[in-house]
């Protein structure tokens, strides 16, 4: 049976291994109760005040994201329905003759249907209601008649009133990927300064036996993965806000290869040997991926269910 050490998988995990040495250093009654150097001593406050920032940084971001985006629910909605709605008059008035199908052109449209313009994603969204007035202005230009019902000047005030709440999601979504990008830049930094408290750590009990070594690495923060009896890790997929089942979920246990895809009634299971401190990490197109750390004994089956948040369309 082997037992390893592992670096923290997740952000999560790192700022507890930071912060399980931290406290423990900060206990010390006297200098010479610190199992970790000065230099080292030095970089963990350092480090660890500028990590919990980046999360922290991260955790607000996503406040904001999140607000944008309910803020821009009704404003979506109401633009799609004025959109529908101003084609449905141009559709209408080809089939009276008094426009004719060809103006369709002016915004973009094929003119052998009468299908409405995509408006799926927000980028689509937006595209969608410029195109109509750059369009409509042109078509006026060229001789063409008035929408009545709604009237260009009021399909401009909902245009002008939802795009800036409605842009607001992109850029919040990207002051989260730019937060996050800050937080992994530092990600080389930080794991070194793990393997040094961990070496530190090791090299204080090094005339303890293995077994006494790993037991008090745990209790300061220390992680391993081990070999031993095979068992099942299983679970159920499923989304966070319907709860309905998820299949083809491709799962597996990160650093290791141990992989699995969900079946059709969101079930999984994953025969492994490994266990102590393992990370699960799913994911499914249009949902947020999905990453857990979690203990496992050795030989005991554990259930780890999947809860899968869907994407926002930005």
């Amino acid at each position: 049976m082997g037992i390893t050490r592992r670096l923290p998988q997740s952000i999560t995990a790192t700022i507890k291994a930071l912060n399980t040495a931290k406290a423990k250093k900060d206990g010390a009654v006297t200098l010479a109760d610190n199992l970790l150097s000065d230099a080292t001593s030095a970089r963990l406050d350092t480090d660890i005040a500028a990590y919990n920032a980046g999360k922290a940084s991260i955790v607000a971001a996503w406040q904001v994201f999140h607000k944008a985006v309910e803020l821009a629910k009704p404003q979506r909605k109401l633009l799609r329905k004025y959109i529908k709605s101003f084609y449905a008059s141009i559709n209408n008035c080809i089939d009276l003759n008094t426009i004719l199908a060809s103006a369709r052109a002016f915004y973009g449209l094929e003119i052998s249907n009468k299908k409405m313009p995509n408006m799926r994603t927000d980028a689509t969204l937006l595209a969608a209601a410029a195109l109509l007035l750059t369009g409509d202005a042109a078509r006026i230009a060229d001789g063409g008649i008035a929408i009545a019902s709604p009237t260009i000047a009021e399909i401009t005030t909902i245009i002008n009133d939802a795009t800036p709440i409605i842009r607001a999601v992109s850029n919040a979504k990207t002051v989260v990927t730019t937060a996050i990008s800050k937080l992994k830049k530092q990600n080389a930094e930080i794991k070194d300064l793990i393997k040094h408290i961990w070496n530190e750590i090791e090299a204080y009990y090094s005339l303890d036996d293995a077994s006494s070594i790993r037991v008090q690495g745990r209790l300061l923060g220390m992680q391993f993965i081990s070999i031993g009896v095979p068992s099942l890790i299983s679970g159920l997929c499923t989304d966070r806000i319907s709860g309905a089942l998820l299949s083809d979920v491709q799962l597996y246990l990160v650093g290791v290869g141990k992989r699995a895809q969900s079946d059709a009634d969101g079930s999984y299971i994953i025969n492994t040997s490994l266990y102590d401190t393992l990370t699960l990490n799913a994911k499914l197109a249009g949902y947020d991926d999905f990453t857990l750390d979690f203990i496992k004994e050795d030989g005991v089956p554990l259930v780890v269910n999947v809860v899968m948040v869907k994407k926002i369309a930005v």
